[in-house]
């Protein structure tokens, strides 16, 4: 259980540019981030504002939900390299770089599931 982390990515697309972001994020950006040997899984979710916040401003509307196995510093650093190399695509990419929020998460207990 020590090697296996979330990776979460909360983010926005670019004003006016939610389709374009949709594109890249799942055709060019989850493809590409996937051939790091660390990411085992990956999966987008849109936020769901409930009826009681409608009309609240929400952070950020998008969130990105990596399974890592190893260390997050060495797939940083791998990221980075990639990134550097033109492996991963980020220039020109139709996300808020502002609003992104990243973060990785240790579990600390296994995953309770329902019984069948």
């Amino acid at each position: 259980m020590a090697d296996k982390h979330l990776y979460f990515v909360f983010n926005n697309p670019n004003p006016g540019q939610e389709e374009e972001f949709n594109e890249w994020y799942d055709n060019t950006h989850i493809p590409e981030v996937m051939s790091i040997p660390e990411i085992v899984s990956a999966q987008r979710f849109r936020h769901r504002q409930l009826a009681r916040e409608a009309g609240q401003p929400v952070a950020q509307g998008y969130l990105t939900v990596y399974e890592l196995e190893g260390n997050p510093d060495e797939y940083m650093a791998k990221i980075g390299a990639a990134v550097a190399s033109g492996e991963v695509q980020m220039d020109g990419a139709p996300f808020d770089r502002y609003s992104v929020n990243m973060s990785f998460w240790l579990p600390v207990t296994e995953k309770v599931e329902k019984s069948q």
